[in-house]
């Protein structure tokens, strides 16, 4: 069996502008008839921003004030699974 051909069901132009935006490369212009005017000076190109991740400082009061409902149910299901195993206990001696 041949292997199936994987190919985007998307158009040409999205792809390569997708590709250029990923790994930088400049952008492929078509060719356009050259305009003489005068050169003028480029725009300063700005640096782009730079995401520093700082990891916040967490409280374990703030914790415990939102997730008291999970220590609830962890006790609620802790109970539940002690009476299942004393009934499970208790018919193995009757059965």
């Amino acid at each position: 069996m041949t292997k199936k051909a994987r190919k985007p069901n998307l158009p040409q132009e999205t792809l390569e502008r997708a590709r250029r935006e990923m790994y930088g490369a400049p952008a492929v212009e078509e060719k356009k008839p050259e305009q003489k005017t005068k050169p003028t000076e480029p725009a300063p190109v700005e640096p782009a921003p730079q995401v520093v991740f700082k990891p916040g400082v967490v409280r374990g009061t703030d914790l415990r004030q939102e997730y008291t409902y999970v220590l609830s149910d962890l006790q609620n299901m802790g109970i539940l699974a002690g009476i299942l195993l004393g009934i499970l206990v208790v018919l193995s001696f009757f059965l």
